[in-house]
């Protein structure tokens, strides 16, 4: 009741012009705690003594303004006073890259390449697929209206510049006409760059990592303790909110029962019920235990369930977008997204594939599996959010864009992921193809995390505050030892680890430089006591079809007839010096490792772990207490006999989920 009578009275409303004010939160028993308030361009309220943004600029207190009020009143509020073009905007997942200029500035054009430079990621043209535009940031924001845009991670750039630049971005939403803030995405950044290693061959020397370095979520679930993935998703959104970031797409919820699937290293692995544990402790871990201004608002994907996919190719691409089901076993990888669901996850993130049997278009497309079953059955009611879809148009490729985008909306998802323009949703709304009221309900869907993150009392960061959390010494050193923690020792013959200290040591692929902090290094490993070869898992790459993961690993699990089948003769080589030898595999997939196992007296399997931590292992520094998080073929004719959607169904395997040794 007092609530609504503050409404009523005529109350004394101070404006202040002041570009920036800061209000640190206080509570006492007579009255609500003030939060921390931040405008650039827009003023402030004082009313009643508390402190609020005046963001449409109007010289009054409306309830979106009030954070006093609950989130569903203050977004009915704001989608009340919102425009079609305005709404629509909302319903767009953007990306922006190359607006960064010196110092963080936001620039109002790309700059040129540099020389030298790669050219960047540009997906092949394909017949049907219109181009997209790259609108500026302020085209894109004011113009558009889009308030949720996905940040490309750049490892040359200091956490200072990025927040900089975020602060840039966001002032220039405040400048607009309701002074809607920006919901900031971003891809996992946090694994450690190794040249060479993941599902994308990397070229050049590693940087200095900008983020504490961690292993791939593979390597978490290699770990195997919740707590862990916790403490990391605490850590993670720390800086991630330090560096302006206030949505993770993340976790993956797949479970990996296709083992020749390039996206391997992005899951818990094999076993669901693992797999639905450690989701649960990673949406913990961001969220927290309700969505606050602390808070990284976790998109957990790709719903249903992204394994299962037809013999391992990737349905990123043309010639991979079946997901199949010849095991019936569909319920089987919706075990991690109810532990998802669970956790509260803010979002949800359809697959892309054609689900066979179930629906003949893409996860995105399908109301059955958006509308029946994410929303009606899991009653599901954060946002939903596409894949970045203009290149996947899987059975739906005759349909124009504006169609694809109906079948979309239809099917009831509240963003489009990877597009930049609103147009189509609008020019739907004009045409009577979509009431506007659809397009209320997925603005009132996407507004409320964003009013539950604080974003709009304070969307700014400071620069120095990132410069000191961010890659923080004690946030590294427990990457650092997460690190360790996954490492899998899968072979040690004859005790040969861990290996004494004070020996001649012979490496390969692997930073002198480190090496030297722990042995002797020699030339030539005939002369050495111990010899460290570094190495890939095993990959083809696929040559024919239109495809948008180019250089994706794929295909066979063995050396033979693999795109890196050289790096067995370099292991072969090495064993046959007579020098004890010890394999350390990155291992983004499953691997056969009957090919060389025999030769050699040792073997690691590592899932993104820097130098300094695989030799820790080896030179007994840190024990290994890693378990493989799936099975290990012993032969790629058990790989392609088994049954896409069937986790453990390989005929014999080397090594079961859950081995590892220890010293």
């Amino acid at each position: 009741m007092r609530r609504r009578t503050l409404h009523r009275l005529v109350i004394f409303v101070s404006v202040s012009l002041v570009p920036s004010a800061l209000f640190l939160g206080t509570e006492s028993n007579a009255g609500p705690k003030q939060p921390v308030v931040q405008g650039k361009k827009a003023p402030t309220l004082t009313v009643e003594g508390l402190t609020f943004k005046d963001l449409n600029k109007n010289g009054k207190l409306d309830k979106y303004e009030d954070w006093r009020l609950t989130v569903d009143q203050r977004a009915a509020d704001l989608v009340s006073q919102m425009t079609v073009e305005e709404k629509a905007g909302l319903m767009i997942h953007s990306s922006l890259m190359g607006f960064t200029g010196p110092g963080g500035v936001v620039l109002d054009a790309p700059p040129p390449p540099r020389p030298g430079s790669p050219a960047g990621f540009a997906p092949p043209r394909r017949e049907g697929i219109e181009p997209m535009d790259r609108p500026t940031p302020s085209e894109l924001i004011v113009k558009r209206n889009v308030r949720w845009v996905l940040l490309r991670p750049n490892r040359t750039e200091t956490p200072a510049v990025s927040a900089t630049f975020v602060n840039g971005l966001q002032e220039i939403a405040e400048g607009s006409r309701l002074g809607i803030p920006l919901a900031l995405s971003s891809d996992p950044r946090h694994s450690v760059s190794r040249p060479g290693a993941g599902p994308f061959p990397q070229s050049g020397e590693p940087v200095p990592p900008n983020i504490s370095q961690w292993p791939e979520q593979i390597g978490l679930a290699a770990a195997g303790d919740p707590a862990l993935v916790r403490e990391f998703g605490r850590i993670a959104a720390q800086e991630f909110r330090a560096l302006g970031l206030q949505v993770i797409l993340a976790p993956m919820a797949d479970v990996t029962t296709e083992p020749r699937w390039n996206r391997i290293a992005g899951t818990f692995g094999e076993d669901a019920g693992t797999s639905a544990r450690l989701v649960k402790a990673f949406v913990e871990g961001f969220q927290g235990k309700r969505l606050g201004p602390e808070s990284v608002l976790c998109v957990t994907k790709h719903f249903p369930g992204d394994g299962p996919v037809k013999e391992g190719l990737d349905p990123h691409n043309d010639y991979g977008k079946w997901q199949v089901y010849p095991g019936k076993n569909f319920d089987h990888h919706l075990v991690p997204f109810k532990a998802a669901f669970e956790a509260a996850t803010g979002g949800i993130m359809p697959g892309y594939a054609i689900p066979e049997g179930i629906d003949t278009v893409g996860m995105n497309f399908s109301k059955i599996i958006v509308t029946d079953l994410l929303r009606r059955k899991f009653n599901f009611n954060g946002v939903v959010i596409t894949d970045w879809l203009r290149n996947m148009p899987w059975g739906v490729e005759q349909l124009s864009e504006k169609e694809r985008q109906l079948r979309m909306v239809e099917a009831g998802v509240d963003q489009i992921g990877g597009d930049n323009n609103p147009r189509y949703i609008i020019e739907l709304v004009r045409d009577g193809k979509v009431p506007e009221s659809r397009l209320d309900e997925s603005a009132r869907r996407v507004l409320k995390p964003m009013f539950e993150l604080g974003l709009f009392e304070n969307p700014y960061v400071s620069p120095e505050r990132a410069s000191a959390v961010v890659a923080s010494k004690t946030f590294k050193a427990a990457g650092d030892l997460a690190q360790r923690k996954s490492i899998v020792l899968v072979k040690n013959a004859d005790r040969l680890l861990p290996a004494p200290s004070g020996k001649k040591l012979y490496v390969q692929n692997i930073s002198p430089e480190v090496a030297r902090g722990y042995a002797t290094l020699v030339d030539d490993p005939k002369q050495a006591d111990l010899a460290i070869i570094a190495v890939n898992a095993p990959f083809a790459v696929h040559k024919g079809g239109a495809s948008f993961f180019r250089g994706a690993h794929e295909g066979t699990l063995a050396y033979a007839g693999a795109e890196n089948a050289s790096e067995l003769e370099g292991i072969r080589k090495l064993a046959a010096s007579g020098t004890p030898t010890v394999v350390c595999m990155y291992m983004d997939r499953p691997a056969v490792l009957t090919e060389f196992i025999d030769q050699v007296g040792a073997a690691l399997v590592h899932f993104s772990s820097s130098d300094a931590a695989l030799l820790d292992v080896v030179f007994g520094r840190f024990r290994p207490s890693g378990k493989l998080p799936f099975d290990l073929p012993r032969d790629m004719e058990s790989v392609t006999r088994q049954k896409e959607d069937v986790p453990h169904d390989l005929a014999n395997p080397l090594f079961r989920t859950g081995f590892g040794l220890k010293y």
